[in-house]
């Protein structure tokens, strides 16, 4: 007869010790399903959140280098700066889609009014903000990287040319509320007031020199900020007030205003905070591997997917919990079939002597038995796939309340590339499906781990004598 049709007999003819295997198989089968999905649902959580996040990537200081530094050391140091020169070599590099570097300034005007959601207006009371509330940042980048990625939206009018921004033309794209504030549309001009200040021994503060700067609008953008929460409304406040207020010009333009504010001083120089957009986010590492080696002394590049881990943190838990879940699932159930199914051969032991004393070959009797394994685990997978997926569900947000229920506030946090992101929005975007690729891998991890489980017993088998069995 042949072994396939004995296993599918055997099968039959033990209910009661097939039914025990299924349900040992059933068990384990969700154990390893959930472990499997969950890891797979936050691995796709990752992947998601760091598209969100975007390919930028920025030059800066290790401050935790700076941190933990002597106070002699601090003392002495002198941080070089980033020049134009370095920042173009960085941005030729074949990784980088595009780039730019900004330098900024802070001026006043009289002629038109900051944008401040937090002036709280009593009677003749007027709580406003003090110094100069407008941020002239300069580009070098003519389309303007934050529109080009989606930090800010051209609503009316139109973006740099490279001319403007190699002869530093006095044009400015400013924010739409800003703009209706002060009713400025594009085609108009406004002045704001470059001052140079002088502290008496009181501590007042009196104007020496200034000068104005008039800017012709081109553009009118606006900001995709943070969401509007009531809980963090304060925050919400500020941030969205530093959008508003900030212009952008060309990079010369600033560069000429901050030489009139430092006058004569030889050890000023322009500083640049470059921004570089990748092609993808697989070339992040090679990109950091070429510039590092580049870069002076106290220098790291920092990407935009680098403040995934500070707002991940409940699906890296599960997601490190998924894993040594699955491990020690997968090692449990290779211990517990083989000495379940080596049990079952012991009381066979006669039926597998007669197979081999008529001249049945042990690998035709091996067959057999992985034939029955596998029929009974291949049920009892396909039984607990299903309720393993809705166990890695339940657990999941079992996980995720606690985790939120641990955390005392809710923090955000931004990236330069890109818009905020926060610990909602990743567990937002978490979600335990059941897809094709889940099911493939939890038939290729289940099948592989019976196929050891049965190693025990195929010794078993081998070491067989039907000579001593049979007498």
């Amino acid at each position: 007869m042949n072994f396939l049709k004995r296993g599918l007999l055997s099968i039959t003819r033990r209910k009661g010790k097939s039914l025990i295997l299924l349900a040992v198989l059933f068990i384990l089968g969700n154990v390893i399903a959930g472990a499997i999905s969950i890891s797979q649902a936050t691995a796709n959580v990752e992947d998601s959140i760091k598209e969100r996040l975007g390919t930028g990537a920025t030059i800066e200081l290790d401050y935790e280098a700076l941190d933990n530094m002597e106070e002699s050391e601090l003392m002495n140091l002198e941080i070089p700066n980033l020049g134009e020169e370095l920042i173009n070599q960085i941005g030729e590099l074949p990784y980088v889609k595009y780039y730019d570097y900004n330098t900024t300034t802070f001026l006043a005007s009289e002629e038109i009014e900051s944008y401040n959601p937090m002036m709280e207006e009593e009677g003749d009371v007027v709580m406003e903000g003090m110094g100069p509330q407008f941020q002239l940042k300069g580009v070098n980048y003519a389309p303007l990287l934050d529109i080009e990625e989606g930090k800010s939206e051209l609503v009316d009018g139109r973006v740099f040319t490279d001319e403007e921004i190699k002869n530093g033309t006095p044009v400015a794209i400013i924010s739409k509320k800003l703009a209706d504030l002060n009713n400025i549309q594009v085609g108009d001009t406004f002045s704001l007031s470059n001052e140079i200040y002088e502290y008496s021994e009181s501590g007042e503060e009196e104007i020496i020199d200034s000068r104005d700067v008039p800017l012709e609008v081109i553009g009118i953008f606006e900001p995709k900020t943070v969401n509007n929460d009531a809980e963090n409304q304060e925050e919400f406040d500020y941030m969205d007030m530093d959008f508003q207020n900030t212009i952008y010009v060309a990079n010369q333009l600033v560069s000429q205003e901050m030489e009139f504010a430092v006058g004569d001083m030889p050890e000023y120089e322009d500083y640049y905070v470059p921004s570089f957009v990748l092609n993808e986010p697989k070339d992040a590492e090679a990109f950091e591997e070429e510039v590092s080696p580049l870069l002076p002394e106290l220098f790291i590049v920092r990407h935009a997917t680098d403040s995934y881990d500070s707002i991940a943190s409940p699906i890296e838990s599960m997601s490190n919990l998924s894993k040594y879940v699955l491990i020690a699932s997968v090692i449990t159930t290779i211990l517990i079939i083989g000495l379940v199914v080596l049990l079952f051969l012991r009381d066979r032991k006669r039926e597998l002597g007669i197979y081999l004393s008529l001249g049945e070959s042990r690998l035709r009797v091996v067959g057999q038995i992985i034939t029955e394994v596998l029929i009974i685990s291949i049920i009892g997978m396909t039984l607990s796939l299903f309720t393993g997926n809705l166990l890695a569900q339940t657990v999941s947000d079992s996980l995720i309340d606690n985790d939120n229920d641990q955390r005392e506030e809710e923090m955000y946090y931004y990236t330069e590339m890109q818009t905020d992101l926060t610990t909602e929005d990743v567990i937002d975007a978490y979600e335990v499906s059941l897809t094709g690729d889940f099911i493939l891998l939890f038939y290729a991890v289940g099948i592989i781990t019976i196929l050891l489980s049965t190693v025990i017993p195929l010794i078993y088998i081998i070491r067989l004598n039907p000579k001593k069995i049979m007498m």
